[in-house]
């Protein structure tokens, strides 16, 4: 869950715009050329060499207040949803999840009844998806927050070599894939905090809070052959975005193709592709590829593959994302993408 930004005057940042400063400040530390890091900051995860092999790393934190409600109580809930948004960032890269550590930041008075129903939520999403709990972290915090990091490791691509998706690696001509349909989880968060009594809507809600990490689809596109991926976690027009960034090309997308979730239909309506197309939080997987490649993988993931546009270069401006209709007109959603800084 990531609840609306209330208004403090002023601006951030962006959280772009942030990540960016900061990996310059690490980039002049660090020796970037240096064999041991292979994919650096402002991936869905980092990739180091190591003598045991290449290991995946990332970490995503849930806030009380931000990204949840404590006064829901569904630690469960929270729990699994804390888990997965870790699994999916392997996913993205296409790696299998090994271990995990936890921080806690616990308030005050709080039960730890509701620390307990956390890590079974946790336990549930890695029990099915991969990866165990190894250690952690508690502090007293003011606000309740969850943290984990994540390892995993890479798999063997078609090139016999460990092989992962970035977001670097997109090419004019490709085409522009997502795995599943989109905008499930933005209508769940709205139908609930609406409280408004609409047919369909518990089936959006359980969209929201248990979303799928694409593991094993992920690790499929790598194997045949998949080089640029993400996943979809901020919106998908925000994150076409960072991947036409990291790639230094430019996107084009047909509105009409991208799957809409049928669910949304019957309560949102014409609304229903403002979800899609910048709701967040779904964490199918987004990538690019040659269509020789596309073809090869819809013949092998029946159904699971929805080509929503393609790689440009020259049509549109460099890390720009245009949508267009059906009659070829430039839509312009009128929803934003998340950003953690600026809401």
């Amino acid at each position: 869950m990531i609840l609306p930004r209330q208004n403090i005057g002023g601006k951030n940042p962006s959280e772009f715009e942030l990540i960016s400063r900061l990996a310059e400040l690490c980039d002049d530390v660090n020796n970037t050329t240096s064999d041991s890091i292979l994919t650096g900051i402002g991936d869905d995860a980092s990739v180091v060499s190591t003598a045991a092999g290449e290991i995946l790393l990332t970490t995503d934190a849930m806030v009380d207040g931000v990204h949840f409600r404590s006064k829901d109580k569904r630690w469960q809930d929270v729990g699994w949803k804390c888990a997965v948004s870790n699994l999916s960032d392997i996913a993205a890269m296409g790696g299998v999840p090994d271990h995990a550590l936890v921080t806690l930041g616990v308030p005050v008075g709080t039960s730890p009844d509701s620390y307990e129903e956390l890590y079974v939520g946790m336990n549930h999403a890695f029990d099915k998806f991969g990866g165990k709990i190894v250690g952690g972290d508690v502090v007293s915090s003011p606000v309740m927050f969850i943290n984990l990091a994540i390892t995993g490791h890479a798999l063997t691509g078609p090139n016999g070599n460990p092989s992962w998706m970035t977001r670097g690696a997109a090419n004019a001509g490709d085409l522009v894939c997502v795995t599943g349909p989109l905008g499930g989880s933005s209508g769940g968060l709205e139908t609930l905090l609406s409280g408004k009594d609409k047919r369909g809507k518990e089936v959006l809600i359980n969209r929201h809070f248990h979303p799928t990490p694409r593991i094993k689809l992920g690790q499929k596109l790598v194997q045949l052959g998949v080089k640029c991926g993400m996943d979809i976690s901020d919106g998908l027009v925000d994150d076409l975005k960072k991947l036409a960034r990291s790639s230094n090309t430019s996107i084009l997308i047909d509105m009409s193709a991208i799957p809409v979730d049928s669910k949304l239909l019957p309560i949102f309506g014409p609304e229903s592709i403002e979800h899609a197309l910048n709701g967040g939080e779904d964490y199918e997987l987004l990538f690019t590829a040659p269509s020789v490649i596309v073809k090869n993988i819809q013949r092998k993931v029946e159904g699971e593959i929805s080509v929503i546009g393609s790689v440009v270069a020259d049509d549109i401006p460099e890390g720009k994302v245009k949508v267009q209709d059906a009659n070829g007109s430039e839509y312009e959603p009128q929803r934003k993408g998340w950003d953690h800084l600026n809401g």
